[in-house]
């Protein structure tokens, strides 16, 4: 009996964890994101960007970066903006774009970072985020070709939370269960 229900516990916790790849998709993936660029500052749109909301999937969503100099792929937990050209960016309190959750159905950011770049030829591209917004602000920056790879996360999903415990309550029953065999 106790081999069975023993089992039976570790049966469960399998098939609850094997579900969990489930609950962590990419940030990205299957949203719907709002793409805008400003310049010189954050309260004025600039047109050298195809501002709008883009679908993810697997597809390049925006083709038109920066005056056509390149794109701008989200996937997963992150996006690459990839260049053609070099060139150089304007001074300005903001010169830059901003990514937010178009349909509001994303978790809330908590991280945002730049994981590779081999496309800025000065300083790093300045970031902040908050929790619906992303900002790459490059004012003055000169770019070859290359890329930048930025990456983000957010809040964990509730599941991922529920898993956690059902874990843990599976584990508190087998510990009771096993003490009150000893007694």
């Amino acid at each position: 009996m106790k081999s069975s229900l023993r089992s039976t516990a570790v049966a469960a916790v399998l098939c609850i964890s094997l579900g969990a790849g489930v609950a962590n998709a990419g940030v990205f993936d299957g949203q719907t994101v709002n793409v805008q660029y400003f310049f010189p500052d954050l309260s004025s749109p600039y047109a050298g960007l195809a501002n709008g909301n883009y679908f993810v999937d697997s597809s390049v969503e925006v083709h038109n970066v920066v005056d056509v100099f390149g794109t701008l792929d989200f996937s997963g937990d992150g996006f690459v903006v990839s260049f053609f050209s070099n060139f150089t960016l304007l001074p300005a309190s903001f010169n830059g774009f901003v990514v937010s959750d178009a349909l509001s159905t994303m978790a809330p950011f908590t991280s945002f970072s730049i994981l590779s770049n081999t496309s800025s030829t000065g300083t790093t591209p300045f970031l902040s985020f908050d929790a619906d917004h992303l900002y790459v602000n490059w004012e003055g920056q000169g770019f070859k070709a290359g890329e930048l790879v930025f990456t983000t996360s957010a809040v964990p999903e509730p599941e991922t939370f529920a898993m956690l415990l059902a874990g843990l309550g599976l584990l508190g029953f087998m510990a009771r269960r096993k003490k009150e065999s000893i007694v």
